[in-house]
């Protein structure tokens, strides 16, 4: 339950307890004295009626829903958050009332379980256990509570880093057998096991066998090609996951060959008919082609493709001339694969006819085929639907300045935002709504430190990349940089006269800005990730992000412990319940959604 910071709301709650009653039977002197109030004021509330008489009005359901989504509101209110333990705490309060508020709490209390931080050390003396200690208390919980483990769609467990080989071991085996527990589990963090070619997992087998879970991840490591027994039984586990929404897969890191090839991946696409969001990363040419592209399903929405050298300008352009692609995909991720041309990327915009958000990041700028007879008064780029934008080719290139010109001559009409971290000479920012302020508190301070970086990393041959950065805080400075200096000149000089005769000290010079006041595009360099350098969120980022709940030094963020909502308690005095080892405060819902 959520109390109140007053004293008054507290001493009502404590005076509901049993251990309270007691305390007012035997030391009321020693009670009020606690809450620093008068006998009188004591004396008062403690004719407060009984609790079970809240329950004989029966609230609707809505009712303790919004009561709910406001407490889960405070918790996770941005200026003061607490943890996720003090939000299990209330929870478990609120539904500690009477029966019927029971059964309102405790779907909310069990439906997203997030444990995160250390163990207390107490609770590690009476479990025996190094680490694990609540995971376990879950466990035995939900053996005893089926219905409770029924209720159970997301759950978050905390991955230990400096576990022995052991250790690790009998943690998922742990986490595996909550897993197992959960009938309708949709979605799993903090544990991320990697797939090695014949090698048996806990937790990838119970993985496998929930039916309705809505999103995975696959770091595959290269072990040497399938063999096909091997292929068509990887293929064969996805046979379950009927309602799986989210996939990525991703090729993990190593010098051996890759595992994958295109007929794995065309059975796997086979056995997933509810996907809509599929990433595709860090794959050899051998893996996925072409061909393989062809291979993804029909009903994808949001595709990411990132670090594929199979795939070429010819696939893509052979991709999006499908009429399921043209109707359906809303979100397209192109990632480090190096496009060619722009008639490719114009090909893009114009074929899909849905299509909401486009990313775009290369090193290289794509050229304009010299023997193309487009008409160069026309935008090269255009679309009806695109309303946001990330464009980061680092190399400066005609791309840019097709795509200033695209952006002015109002080809994007439903445009709201762009992001473009090379943009280095300010051409795409010229073209949209002018900012006052870009640059954050702490931007200076972070691009120096990059600059000193890369000045001991620098090799003594020159590379052109060299001198461009894909770094949000130079960016912001860059860009800042062209704002002010854009105001250094006049655009407008504002002259009050009378008759034909000027009148001393009537005149306002009205001070030039940088962008296009008509424009209705925002210039944008802001993370996918608050607090990344980098502009695109990338699979390990949002892991670390997932995984990473313990504080360090340095991060300058007060810890909870526990006593986030009982300000006015004297310190230490009859409230050692309330309290909890110290966590870092906040809880993010960090979604896979988050990368496409």
């Amino acid at each position: 339950m959520c109390f109140s910071s007053s004293s008054s709301a507290k001493l009502q709650t404590h005076l509901r307890s049993s251990s309270a009653t007691m305390a007012v039977r035997g030391s009321r002197r020693q009670n009020y004295r606690c809450f620093g109030l008068s006998l009188l004021q004591y004396r008062r509330l403690a004719e407060i009626p009984p609790l079970h008489a809240v329950c004989e009005v029966v609230l609707p359901r809505e009712i303790h829903s919004r009561i709910l989504g406001h407490l889960e509101a405070l918790h996770k209110d941005l200026d003061e958050p607490s943890c996720p333990t003090c939000l299990a705490r209330d929870l478990s309060s609120y539904s500690k009332v009477c029966m019927e508020w029971h059964a309102a709490a405790i779907p909310q209390l069990y439906g997203r379980i997030y444990i995160a931080g250390d163990d207390s050390p107490e609770l590690k003396k009476r479990i025996k256990m190094r680490n694990g200690c609540r995971a376990w208390l879950l466990r035995k919980t939900l053996l005893v509570r089926p219905d409770f483990a029924a209720m159970v769609r997301q759950l978050k467990l905390p991955e230990y880093q400096d576990l022995t080989a052991k250790e690790s071991k009998e943690n998922n085996k742990l986490v595996a057998s909550i897993v197992q527990l959960c009938p309708h589990l949709e979605r799993l963090e903090g544990h991320y096991p990697e797939y090695r070619v014949g090698v048996k997992d806990n937790l990838q087998t119970a993985l496998l066998s929930r039916d309705f879970l809505k999103e995975h991840i696959w770091t595959i490591q290269p072990e040497g090609p399938m063999q096909l027994a091997q292929s068509e039984s990887f293929a064969n586990a996805h046979i379950r996951w009927t309602k799986l929404e989210t996939l990525v897969l991703q090729g993990g890191s190593g010098n051996k060959a890759g595992s994958m090839s295109h007929l794995t991946f065309a059975g796997v696409f086979e056995q997933l008919p509810s996907l809509k969001k599929l990433l595709v990363a860090r794959f050899h040419d051998y893996e996925f082609d072409d061909n393989t592209l062809m291979a993804i399903p029909d009903q994808i929405e949001y595709l990411r493709l990132e670090e594929l050298p199979g795939v070429t300008d010819a696939g893509v352009s052979e991709y999006v001339d499908r009429a399921s692609v043209r109707r359906r995909i809303r979100s397209l991720s192109l990632i480090e694969l190096e496009l060619l041309s722009t008639l490719l990327i114009s090909k893009i915009f114009s074929r899909l006819m849905h299509l909401e958000k486009f990313t775009l990041v290369q090193t290289s700028s794509p050229q304009l085929p010299p023997q193309s007879c487009a008409d160069r008064t026309k935008p090269t780029f255009a679309s009806a639907t695109l309303q946001l934008l990330h464009w980061d080719v680092l190399i400066p290139g005609p791309a840019n300045i097709l795509l200033a010109r695209s952006i002015h001559s109002s080809a994007f009409p439903a445009l709201k935002a762009i992001r473009a971290p090379s943009d280095h000479h300010g051409i795409i920012q010229v073209v949209c709504k002018p900012l006052e302020h870009i640059v954050l508190p702490f931007d200076r301070v972070e691009a120096r430190l990059l600059r000193i970086q890369q000045e001991q990393r620098e090799d003594k041959y020159f590379y052109p990349e060299t001198r461009y950065s894909r770094s949000l805080p130079q960016a912001r400075i860059n860009a800042q940089d062209r704002i002010e200096a854009a105001r250094e000149s006049t655009f407008m000089r504002i002259v009050v006269t009378e008759g034909t005769a000027k009148k001393e000290g009537l005149s306002v010079d009205l001070k030039a800005f940088m962008g296009d006041w008509r424009s209705k595009v925002k210039y944008e360099l802001l993370p996918d990730l608050w607090g990344s350098e980098f502009a695109v969120l990338t699979v390990a980022g949002l892991l670390n992000a997932r995984v990473s709940t313990e504080w360090r030094p340095g991060d300058g963020v007060d810890m909870c412990n526990g006593r986030w909502n009982s300000r006015s308690f004297a310190s230490g005095r009859g409230v050692k319940w309330w309290g909890h080892t110290e966590r870092t405060p906040g809880m993010r819902d960090m979604e896979l959604a988050m990368l496409f």
